[in-house]
């Protein structure tokens, strides 16, 4: 069978239904492929941060009182810090 008299024959709403087919089901194959196992196609060892590293958000009253006051501690050393420097630096600070 000759190739050329194949798609000679082919009407334009095969080719219009033919080219829908493929662009409809092209997206959902490869969301298919993507999504089944993607945690062993894609795995990249020590790419996420180990848990016990991240950030702990409180949740008792008590500790969100102790990360307030923390956080108070660490503004008044860095305001300390940055006061120190403009006097070397000859800036005057204005106290409000």
């Amino acid at each position: 069978m000759n190739i050329s008299r194949f798609f000679s024959r082919i009407t334009r709403t095969q080719l219009e239904t033919a080219k829908f087919g493929f662009y409809l089901f092209t997206p959902i194959l490869v969301m298919t492929y993507v999504g089944v196992n993607a945690d062993e196609k894609f795995n990249l060892p020590g790419f996420w941060p180990d848990p016990a590293t991240l950030n702990q958000i409180p949740k008792e009253k008590h500790e969100i009182q102790a990360e307030l006051a923390r956080i108070r501690r660490e503004r008044i050393e860095k305001r300390k810090r940055l006061e120190a420097k403009a006097k070397e630096l000859g800036i005057n600070v204005d106290e409000e």
